[in-house]
């Protein structure tokens, strides 16, 4: 049984010079008081290195449509891999919120000044934001309650969550999802008029309810925000939780970014190995556009640089 709460075995774990947010220990506290604390996988106790805090009570984590948004510790920050190659990096980042499945995360940044940042480390194989939260953990609270299924995919944040959740199922509209729906509940209707009026009905009801966001039976291309996450900051902070994180976050253009730029200065160049390997997936990547009818040409040097991305480890 653990006895040590999350937040504390966390905060241990910082690096000197870093600083908790009371704020961000309250938020822990109550998630793991709501059963957001996985402490086993299979029947087998995990390490702390393994245990994540997840949104949600746990039971209802796997659900279809929940946030993949996590607190844990992410290991030492490294670029290349530990050791780290570059003295302090590991005492300058701290990872503590996942925020994709493809290895995407959160966490604090010192600058060179010592200011402490809330930044994003993308995976390069997903996603590719490396950049500057924000200096307030109110603003990185506001974007995972939204509830995107994966908050680390920037090109996502204009959207609601309604609709990250349809452009990620590839339908065009809540009315076209609508029609999906209510033709998949009304299977095994033999005649085919009344199919056809079970179809309309259904979906012009399941259309109305999409738009209020309200849940249907079924949980097809429906997002599940924390409702109970977001009901807890509105209740004890006064923290209204946004449509869309473009409502609340501004980010810089990465040649902007000055986390960013510090992760391009600090990371090692690519051996020329990992150089040709780079060239290679360009190659296959362009290859497999041409098939498909898509002139990427002109987004070579673009392509190069995100498959970089890569090796950012």
């Amino acid at each position: 049984m653990t006895s040590r709460k999350f937040s504390d075995e966390l905060i241990a774990r910082m690096p000197d010079g870093m600083t908790m947010p009371p704020f961000l220990v309250q938020v822990m506290d109550w998630l793991e008081a709501q059963g957001g604390r996985q402490t086993e996988w299979d029947g087998q106790a995990l390490d702390f290195d393994r245990q994540s805090l997840a949104l949600y009570p746990i039971a209802e984590w796997g659900k279809p449509g929940t946030s993949l948004a996590a607190f844990g510790d992410y290991g030492r920050f490294s670029l290349k891999g530990a050791p780290p190659p570059v003295a302090d990096e590991d005492k300058r980042v701290f990872l503590f919120l996942r925020t994709g499945g493809d290895g995407s995360y959160a966490g604090f940044w010192l600058d060179e000044s010592g200011q402490q940042w809330i930044v994003h480390y993308g995976s390069g194989s997903g996603s590719d934001w490396w950049g500057v939260i924000s200096d307030d953990p109110v603003d990185l609270l506001k974007l995972i309650a939204i509830g995107y299924d994966e908050p680390a995919f920037r090109e996502m944040h204009g959207k609601t969550v309604q609709e990250a959740a349809l452009d990620s199922t590839g339908v065009d509209s809540l009315y076209e999802l609508a029609h999906i729906m209510a033709e998949a509940q009304s299977a095994g209707i033999e005649d085919p008029e009344d199919f056809h009026r079970s179809k309309e009905t259904l979906a012009k009801e399941f259309a109305a309810k999409l738009e209020r966001g309200d849940p249907i039976a079924g949980d097809l291309g429906q997002p599940h925000p924390p409702l109970a996450f977001q009901n807890f900051l509105k209740s004890e902070f006064g923290i209204e939780t946004p449509k869309r994180a473009s409502d609340v976050l501004t980010l810089l253009p990465e040649e902007e970014d000055p986390f960013a730029q510090w992760l391009q200065e600090t990371q090692p160049p690519p051996s020329p190995e990992e150089l040709a390997r780079i060239e290679e997936m360009a190659r296959e990547a362009k290859k497999l556009g041409a098939e498909f009818n898509r002139d990427i040409t002109g987004e070579q040097r673009s392509l190069t640089d995100r498959l970089k991305g890569w090796f950012r480890r």
